[in-house]
C-alpha cells in the first residue's frame, strides 16, 4: 500500500472483526506498508501485540482528548458525565463520539440560556444617556412652558445633544400640551422612539407681586408644579432611581457633577432618611428653583403626604418655596450645598466652574449651548492645569514677579472661576493679570 494511505484504508486491512479495536487509531498517524502487511499477515496473537501498541502509545493521548471534551461538557451543564473505565473496553470512538454529542449538546442548551437570560434593551422615551457616572441614579425632569418657543427650543436641543437632562438615567418634560420634541433610544433596526412631553394640564397664571404681598417677584407658578408632582407620583416613574432632579430648562445642567455632590449620601442607612437640597445662602440657607434635588426617601414620603403640603397656604407662593416648605412639612433632612447651583441672583458663579453641577439662567438656545460649551472647555484647562500648574494671578506685590508674588485671593485656577480658565479670559481680567504655571525643572512659577 503507497504510503500516505488513508486511515480509512489502515481499517480495510485488519477487517471487520477488529474493525472497532482500530478505530481507536483514527487520530493517530499513518503507518507504513510494512506495519500494515504485518499487521494483515500475522495470526490472532499478532493482532494482540498490535493492540497493545496501540494502547500503549494511542490510547492515553485518546483518552486523554475524551477526558477533556467530557470534563469541558460536565463544566457547562453542570452535570457528570460518563468517562471512559480502564476496564471497560468499548469502542473508542463510539466513546468519542458520545463525548461530541454532549458537548454539542450542552453547547446548544447554553447557547439557547443565554439567549433566553440576555435582557433585550428595550427603548422608551423616558430613557437617557447617562455618560462618565452611572451612579447614583438620577431622575430628571423639567416643566415647560407650551407658549414659549425658547424653552421648547432649549428642551428639544438637550435631547437631540443628548445633554441636560437627557444624559440622566430617565427624564420627563412636562407641558401644557402634547408636544414633539424629539428621537430617543433606537430599536435594533435602526428605528427610534418619539420623545414628547406629558401633558401637566394647569391655568396660566400670574408674575408675583413683592409689593403686593406675595413672596416672589416671578411666577407664582405653584398650582403647576402641584400637578406635575402628583403626575410624576402616580406614573410611578420615580422608582428605580436615586435621586429626583427637578431642573428649570433654563438652567444649564451636568448630571455627572450632580452626582458628585449626592454621591456620598446615597449609601448606607443614610438612605432610608428623606433629604433635600438647600441651594441658596440668602438671608440663611433656602431652596432656590433653579435645580431642586430629593432622595428616593423624600419621594416616597412625598408620595404618601402630598395631601399635607397642599394644605400648606402656598397662594403667594413659588414653586420653590412650595416644595421648600413642604419637605419641612415631612420631616425631611436639608443639606446645605451653596456650590450646587451657580446663578447670578444668588450663589453666583460663571459657566467656567467645573464645580457648579448648574448655571442658571440660559433661557435661549444659544446661550445655553455656550455656557455648556466653556464648562466643558474648562474641564479640559482644569486637567491641563493638573499636570502644568497653570493659574491667572489678577494682582501681585512685585509686577516684576507676578508668579510668585501674587495676592491672596488673586489666584484663580482653571475650573475655579472666569479668570483662570484660559489665558485670553486671564488677561481680561485687568491689565496687571498675569497668567502663569509652575516650571518643571526650577520648580518655581513663571510667566506662561
Amino acid at each position: 500500500m503507497p504510503a500516505g494511505t488513508p486511515k480509512a484504508a489502515h481499517f480495510a486491512v485488519l477487517g471487520p472483526d477488529d474493525n472497532a479495536n482500530a478505530s481507536a487509531l483514527f487520530m493517530g498517524e499513518d503507518f507504513t506498508d510494512t506495519e500494515l502487511g504485518f499487521w494483515a499477515g500475522e495470526t490472532q496473537t499478532n493482532l494482540r501485540l498490535f493492540w497493545l501498541r496501540a494502547r500503549s502509545w494511542k490510547r492515553t493521548r485518546i483518552l486523554g482528548a475524551c477526558l477533556l471534551i467530557a470534563g469541558f461538557a460536565a463544566a457547562i451543564i453542570g452535570s457528570k458525565v460518563a468517562l471512559p473505565s480502564a476496564i471497560h473496553r468499548a469502542d473508542k470512538s463510539e466513546q468519542m463520539a458520545g463525548s461530541i454529542e454532549v458537548l454539542e449538546g450542552a453547547t446548544s442548551n447554553a447557547s439557547r440560556a443565554n439567549a433566553k437570560d440576555k435582557t433585550k434593551l428595550i427603548p422608551d422615551p423616558g430613557m437617557g444617556w447617562p455618560t462618565t457616572m452611572f451612579w447614583p441614579r438620577l431622575f430628571c425632569f423639567s416643566v415647560m412652558n407650551k407658549d414659549n418657543a425658547q424653552e421648547i427650543a432649549t428642551m428639544k436641543m438637550q435631547i437631540q445633544k443628548q445633554i441636560g437632562i437627557a444624559a440622566c438615567e430617565r427624564f420627563v418634560v412636562l407641558s401644557g400640551e402634547r408636544i414633539y420634541l424629539g428621537k430617543g433610544h433606537r430599536w435594533d433596526n435602526g428605528t427610534a422612539v418619539d420623545v414628547w412631553s406629558w401633558v401637566n394640564p394647569a391655568r396660566p397664571v400670574a408674575m408675583g407681586n413683592l409689593q403686593a404681598g406675595d413672596d416672589t417677584n416671578s411666577f407664582k407658578n405653584t398650582e403647576i408644579f402641584i400637578n406635575a408632582w402628583r403626575i410624576l407620583i402616580s406614573s410611578k416613574a420615580l422608582e428605580g432611581t436615586d435621586w429626583a432632579v427637578k431642573v428649570d430648562p433654563d438652567a444649564v445642567f451636568f448630571p455627572e457633577r450632580l452626582r458628585k455632590h449626592v454621591k456620598k449620601l446615597s449609601w448606607g442607612t443614610q438612605t432610608k432618611t428623606p433629604m433635600y437640597f438647600k441651594n441658596c445662602n440668602f438671608h440663611g440657607a433656602k431652596l432656590y428653583g433653579a435645580l431642586e434635588v430629593f432622595n428616593a426617601a423624600a419621594m416616597q414620603e412625598l408620595s404618601k403626604r402630598m395631601s399635607e403640603c397642599v394644605q400648606l397656604p402656598w397662594g403667594r407662593w413659588g414653586e420653590d418655596e412650595f416644595i421648600d416648605k413642604c419637605m419641612e412639612r415631612l420631616g425631611a433632612e436639608a443639606k446645605n450645598d451653596f456650590a450646587l447651583v451657580g446663578d447670578h441672583r444668588c450663589m453666583s458663579a460663571e459657566c467656567e466652574d467645573t464645580w457648579r453641577a448648574s448655571f442658571h439662567d440660559y433661557k435661549s438656545e444659544r446661550t445655553y449651548l455656550d455656557c455648556w460649551n466653556r464648562s466643558r472647555k474648562s474641564e479640559e484647562y482644569q486637567k491641563m492645569m493638573k499636570e502644568g500648574h497653570f493659574f491667572c494671578c489678577s494682582s501681585s506685590a512685585n509686577p516684576q514677579d507676578p508668579c510668585n508674588s501674587c495676592n491672596p485671593g488673586a489666584s484663580s485656577r482653571p475650573g475655579k472661576g472666569w479668570c483662570g480658565s484660559s489665558k485670553n479670559q486671564c488677561q481680561g481680567c485687568g491689565a496687571s493679570a498675569s497668567w502663569c504655571k509652575q516650571d518643571d525643572h526650577s520648580k518655581r512659577n513663571v510667566l506662561a
